[in-house]
């Protein structure tokens, strides 16, 4: 899938086009009359009620403008060992790259990648192996991490406290191009390029932050993980949130500040939002998002 905004054109790179969770353990604070009611924008792209399915897509976004190519994070990659999630364990074939490549982008093409937070199903294609040996997928590329994001989880890892699925994907994803001198530790506020500025999105994990496309006429936010849930933006329903309420009502805040001091009609593209569900959305969020502490 392609969109453009402004000059700029964006493909859409999957990567698992339908990874599952139970709902009720995803929304555990979701009214099911509220769920039932809106079946018909839900289903049957990003719920299935009958068997109690969130519906997810793992991807990347590639952005380009101005001669440059950013690819906004990097899904679950090839041969990791991620024994928690079955389907994702080692595996072989997935032809993400191949899917790049048909967008016209070989890798070696890439100038920037941009990992909106370091969890295990956004650094997975960061890395390969090569003769034994975790190597960057983007031999050319500077890797954009979070300076706040990576010291966080590097301190959880050091000290033992990371999960072990998170903790082998730094080991495998994001260490290695620490160590290879392609990593640009970047700040809240960063500029990647005219009218491209990252902006923090805490909550989904500590130093989680967005791309922020700023045009003459055309505005977006790439969002990575803070936006989870349809009704999050169609209806400003703080509540429909994921596994920690108070931590996602700090998304809901921080996203409703900050388009609302961008503009009122803005493209959100959320990482995860399935591609039948159409994963642009052009909202007036910050007239229709009322959130209270």
């Amino acid at each position: 899938m392609r969109f453009a905004i402004g000059d700029a054109t964006v493909d859409i790179i999957v990567d698992d086009d339908n990874f599952v969770l139970p709902l009720s353990e995803f929304l555990p604070g979701a009214d099911p009359k509220l769920l039932d009611a809106h079946r018909g924008i839900l289903e049957p792209e990003f719920v299935d009620r009958a068997r109690d399915l969130a519906r997810f897509a793992i991807q990347s976004f590639v952005l380009r403008t101005g001669g440059k190519t950013l690819l906004i994070d990097c899904c679950i990659g090839a041969h990791k060992d991620i024994p928690e999630i079955p389907a994702w364990h080692q595996r072989r074939g997935s032809g993400f790259l191949d899917r790049l490549r048909q967008t016209g982008v070989d890798p070696a093409e890439v100038d920037m990648v941009f990992c909106t937070h370091l969890h295990v199903d956004h650094v997975g294609w960061n890395t390969q192996q090569d003769n034994g040996r975790w190597q960057p997928t983007f031999p050319n590329a500077r890797y954009l991490f979070g300076r706040h994001e990576l010291a966080d989880w590097m301190t959880q890892h050091d000290t033992g406290r990371a999960p072990p699925i998170h903790a082998r994907a730094l080991e495998q994803s994001v260490i290695p191009i620490v160590e290879a001198g392609k990593a640009d530790l970047v700040d809240d506020g960063h500029e990647i390029g005219p009218g491209l500025h990252l902006a923090p999105l805490p909550g989904h994990t500590s130093g989680q932050m967005g791309l922020v496309v700023n045009y003459a006429r055309d505005r977006a936010i790439f969002c990575g993980d803070a936006i989870h849930h349809p009704l999050q933006i169609h209806f400003g329903l703080p509540h429909f949130c994921a596994a920690h309420p108070r931590e996602n009502q700090k998304v809901i805040n921080q996203i409703s500040h900050l388009l609302g001091s961008v503009c009122d009609d803005v493209q959100i593209t959320p990482a995860i939002f399935i591609q039948g569900f159409s994963p642009v959305l052009v909202c007036s969020f910050a007239s229709t998002a009322s959130v209270t502490n």
